[in-house]
């Protein structure tokens, strides 16, 4: 199967590793994962078990020799590689390899080996090593694996620490008054009823002033209802205990993460009450928020370039914008504006809330400011600042970015959110490099809008001097005065009607136009001729075909429609001219006109005879079916001629 999109396996194996809750589970859970997602026929996760040593903590597949590398002492020229934060994507067996023969994983059967580091910090703490069956050229590609083995790492190093925090307090059924863990005790009434000296540090608040309040005072509005919940949930189970997260408010004002280990242990004679150890998570969470934030602005940058590449207007530039930045970072309120030639700001796409009837007046709000300034602006709280124009009440933060094509401000990017100083440093960066992105991608655009508006006002005087030539051919004979006008409309139906591609039937077009364009070399007294032209004459006549290959040949833009002119005169039965074709050898283009031009012809007067009645006509085209006509084109003719009734004598 082919390997997956790096920014694709980045972000879904970041998901599944951040939803794992143990050392184990990130481990065998997490390898399979991987492995899945890459087609792998074997996996080992080996964890670093001393300076020198890795021990085999698990793998994915079967196969009788895994037991030889349930130990291993990794290469010197591999483990430096890893320790430089480098990984490895090789055919096997490798040119470089130098370790003992049985440790050659070729011995496993595999053709292709792909060897990343774990890192915990700066620290190679394991290797992961994903064997495959044939050769893989494709994932030397996937740089990403980088990234996840630095998450990887820290996650599992962090579980273990974790773990082994739970086990010394499952060991100890007294906990000293020492370090900066908080022991709490509450009744079943929800009362503090015992608080440790670490009761200072983390909430800032003394042990004895907490002593007979409420357990909830200082935890975050936010969370109180969860943890109310898994705390009458707890009281039910005598000698259960429930571990969550949770936020307090610190006395100085700073908002503090804990890590709740909740114990009821109401029952027991000696507490009466539900025992409660709080650790404090802040760095830890951050940590993770950062890591989180920052795959989640990769995945936004990578996703940005290749959308918008995709683009072809400026709506679309801009609507794809918009939602990548409201899907990816989750943000309510986005908008991208044009800057207009008097400095008001038009919107153009936005996501959130109802489209502004009008321009925003020039100068306004913190988009007029940043469009005068031509500087990002990001405002942790729009309630402080006297620029801020409400749009929408909930609105606690904004921030607003130029966006330029070749260094000129084109428009701006607007971003909201209802929390206070939702945008911190690396926000602004990502989108920064977003909003360049767009520019880039809008100056595509532009040009190519440039590009089109000129290609079609081209082709739009080009047909407007190919209708002048038709009109000045009708005028030149008189007898068909009007008559390209009307065989042109007509033949283009019956083309569309045969299934003839759009693209084929601007060339019929101008072929239709220019049909007759070699009378221009018959002499006057021929064209003009009252009366029956004679064997000569009409051997003169019989030029005009070639003469419009000669005319329209050297013409680049204009070979395409030569079917027409050239070959209009030939007969489906070969008895026609210059070149005597017959059946398919005709160009479909001047077998569908001839039908038109000779029903035309029969229909309109003439100086030696009347119009012919529709009927009339109608019988020459059978009579001539097989003959004269393509039998196929004439049937489709006359169903059209049926479905058009009146209208076909006014076409077009």
């Amino acid at each position: 199967m082919p390997a997956p999109l790096a920014h694709d396996l980045l972000r879904d194996t970041t998901r599944f590793l951040l939803r794992q809750d143990s050392v184990e589970a990130l481990c065998q859970a997490g390898l399979a994962f991987l492995a899945g997602q890459l087609d792998a026929t074997l996996a080992l996760l080996h964890l670093r078990e001393s300076d020198v040593t890795y021990r085999l903590r698990s793998h994915v597949g079967e196969h009788p020799l895994l037991a030889v590398h349930e130990l291993q002492v990794m290469e010197a020229s591999w483990e430096a590689q890893l320790q430089a934060g480098a990984w490895i994507s090789t055919p096997v067996p490798a040119p470089s390899w130098t370790g003992p023969a049985e440790r050659n994983y070729a011995r496993l059967g595999a053709r292709h080996l792909v060897n990343f580091g774990l890192y915990s910090g700066p620290r190679l703490i394991g290797t992961v090593n994903l064997l495959f069956d044939c050769e893989r050229p494709e994932l030397s590609d996937l740089d990403v694996l980088g990234t996840v083995g630095a998450l990887w790492g820290t996650l599992i190093s962090r579980m273990q620490a974790q773990q082994e925090v739970a086990a010394r307090e499952a060991m100890l059924r007294v906990v000293t008054e020492q370090g900066s863990h908080l022991l709490s005790v509450i009744d079943d009434q929800g009362v503090i009823t015992y608080q440790s000296s670490a009761s200072d540090e983390l909430l800032g608040y003394p042990a004895e002033f907490m002593l007979g309040r409420p357990y909830d005072g200082a935890i975050h509005r936010a969370d109180r209802p969860a943890v109310s919940e898994a705390l009458a949930q707890l009281r039910r189970e005598p000698g259960g205990s429930v571990t969550l997260p949770l936020r307090v408010r610190h006395a100085q004002g700073r908002l503090v993460w804990l890590e709740v280990n909740a114990r009821n242990l109401l029952h027991e004679p000696a507490v009466r009450g539900i025992v409660i150890h709080l650790r404090d998570v802040t760095d830890a969470h951050a940590t993770q928020r950062h890591l989180e934030r920052r795959v989640q602005d990769l995945t936004l940058m990578h996703d940005t370039g290749r959308q918008l590449q995709l683009s072809r207007s400026v709506v679309d530039v801009a609507s794809g914008l918009v939602q990548l930045i409201q899907e990816r970072l989750g943000h309510p309120y986005v908008q991208v504006g044009r800057v207009l030639p008097d400095g008001s700001v038009q919107a153009v796409a936005r996501a959130g809330g109802a489209a502004p009837s009008s321009a925003l007046p020039p100068g306004r709000g913190l988009i007029g400011a940043c469009v005068s300034s031509g500087v990002t602006l990001c405002v942790p709280d729009v309630r402080l600042d006297p620029r801020y124009v409400a749009r929408h009440p909930e609105v606690r933060s904004e921030v607003t970015l130029p966006i330029r094509i070749n260094g000129a401000l084109w428009g701006v990017l607007n971003v909201e959110s209802p929390q206070v100083a939702a945008f911190d440093a690396s926000d602004v960066r990502a989108l920064e490099t977003v909003v360049s992105q767009a520019g880039a991608a809008l100056g595509n655009v532009t040009l190519l809008d440039d590009l089109r508006r000129s290609r079609d006002e081209l082709r739009a005087a080009y047909n407007e001097t190919l209708e002048g030539w038709a009109r000045a051919l009708d005028l030149r004979d008189r007898e068909t005065e009007g008559h390209s006008q009307r065989v042109t409309g007509l033949t283009v139906a019956l083309a569309r009607r045969l299934g003839m591609a759009e693209e084929e039937l601007v060339h019929l077009y101008r072929g239709a136009l220019l049909h007759d364009i070699g009378k221009v070399g018959i002499p006057d007294a021929i064209l003009h001729k009252p009366g029956p032209l004679t064997e000569e004459e009409w051997q003169v006549m019989r030029l005009h075909p070639r003469m419009a290959y000669d005319v329209l040949r050297p013409i680049a833009f204009l070979r395409p429609a030569l079917d027409v002119p050239y070959a209009h005169h030939e007969h489906w039965d070969g008895g026609g001219y210059p070149r005597g074709l017959s059946g398919e050898q005709i160009p479909l283009a001047a077998r569908i006109f001839s039908v038109v031009d000779v029903w035309d012809a029969l229909r309109s007067d003439r100086p030696y005879r009347a119009a012919w009645t529709e009927g009339q006509a109608r019988e020459h085209l059978l009579v001539q079916s097989g003959r004269q006509f393509d039998p196929q084109v004439v049937r489709a003719f006359l169903g059209l001629l049926d479905e058009l009734g009146d209208a076909a004598q006014e076409w077009p």
